[in-house]
């Protein structure tokens, strides 16, 4: 606690890039800042390496430090933050991703800190908790100083369970929320005339990581059936990756190219799916995807793959179309009924923003948070 007679929380990261996991820790710092600053301080403070974020945590007035690895797994580090939390009084610790999962809760037990939280963002129900024995052990050494794991979906809690070997009566999930008033239709057809796209349907679009468990591949594959019904389809990959190389060899092997939009990493998400007919997440593997939850925030019909968190946050044909993971046939029929039949179109936009109001609003998420932290600080 500090002079104030504030709690003290570190909020502890694996790095400030632009991802999902470090997107929605910006959203929570930021919530707690406006809502409760009376109550509590936040340090943010990420191990390994820095990022465009560090500018926006800034801009919200916490101290933002980086404290730098110098190898893949730099032990010093545990040591280097347990004196931080000495120093700054921590009351709590927050870790967000595994590297920080575990040299913060190591370093919450060497310098006594009593409450440990860690977020756990992904599943790993199809592909076994990775990684050399050394972080394995590691990271179940650390969990046992850890007193809760928040999972964004019940989906990562079971693969917590099956995987890590974590106890049940450890792991709280709170799903993943979004900011509704943030999403809405204007600039539409501005958006579209600056993408090039005016005028044009069906538009089709993918916000992920152009990485291969994300399944980028497979919509190629049902494009080629969907261009043949749909010639002028244009499909947007929003988002940079090491697949994107891949992809694009696959575009021009398919000869898809005036069909493909790639356009990177963008800052101007919520104006991007506005304009966008249908939203498809073929990913193979997922936690909670905050992208689906924003397309379906912007009354967007989302196809996606029924893997994570996905089937939590879509009723298969009220709020959403689920679709087998790795399958371009249920891809290309489920995309294609929903581009001929626009009533059905709409009745799926509908019933997915008005899911979003009930379930999965930031509100709702971060009220459980503050829940959560002060069912622990006294």
């Amino acid at each position: 606690m500090n002079a104030s007679g504030k709690k003290n929380i570190l909020q502890l990261v694996n790095g400030l890039g632009v991802g999902g996991a470090e997107l929605k820790l910006l959203e929570l710092v930021k919530y707690v800042n406006e809502k409760y600053s009376n109550k509590y301080n936040q340090i943010v403070c990420s191990v390994g390496h820095g990022g465009p974020l560090k500018k926006e945590f800034e801009k919200l007035g916490v101290k933002v430090l980086i404290f730098p690895k110098i190898h893949k797994f730099d032990i010093f580090l545990i040591f280097k933050v347990a004196k931080l939390m000495r120093r700054e009084k921590i009351d709590l610790v927050q870790t967000t991703l595994l590297y920080a999962d575990v040299i913060g809760a190591l370093a919450a037990k060497l310098a006594n800190v009593k409450i440990v939280f860690s977020w756990e963002t992904a599943s790993h129900t199809n592909n076994v908790f990775h990684g050399s024995i050394q972080r394995r052990v590691g990271y179940r050494l650390a969990m046992k100083f850890v007193n809760k794991i928040i999972a964004v979906s019940g989906e990562v809690k079971k693969s917590l369970i099956e995987w890590r070997r974590i106890n049940p009566a450890k792991i709280k999930v709170i799903h993943y929320g979004v900011d509704i008033s943030k999403f809405n239709t204007s600039n539409k057809i501005l958006k579209k005339k600056e993408i090039g796209v005016n005028g044009i349907f069906p538009i089709l679009g993918v916000v992920s990581r152009l990485q291969l468990e994300k399944g980028h591949i497979h919509l190629l594959q049902a494009l080629l059936e969907i261009v043949k019904k749909f010639p002028d389809t244009k499909c947007i990959f929003v988002g940079s990756g090491s697949y994107r190389k891949e992809l694009e060899k696959k575009v021009q092997m398919l000869h898809l190219e005036k069909n493909i939009l790639f356009l990177g990493f963008r800052d101007d998400i919520a104006e991007l799916l506005v304009m966008m007919d249908i939203f498809i997440l073929p990913s193979l593997s997922e936690g909670m995807p905050n992208a689906v939850l924003e397309a379906m925030a912007c009354s967007i019909p989302v196809v996606a793959t029924s893997v994570g968190g996905i089937p939590e946050a879509i009723i298969n044909r009220e709020s959403g179309i689920l679709v087998p993971p790795g399958d371009p046939q249920a891809l290309t029929e489920q995309i294609i009924n929903l581009l001929n039949i626009s009533e059905f179109r709409k009745k799926i936009a509908d019933g997915a923003r008005e899911r979003i109001k009930n379930y999965f609003s930031n509100d709702r998420q971060f009220m459980k948070f503050q829940t959560l932290y002060q069912s622990y600080i006294n």
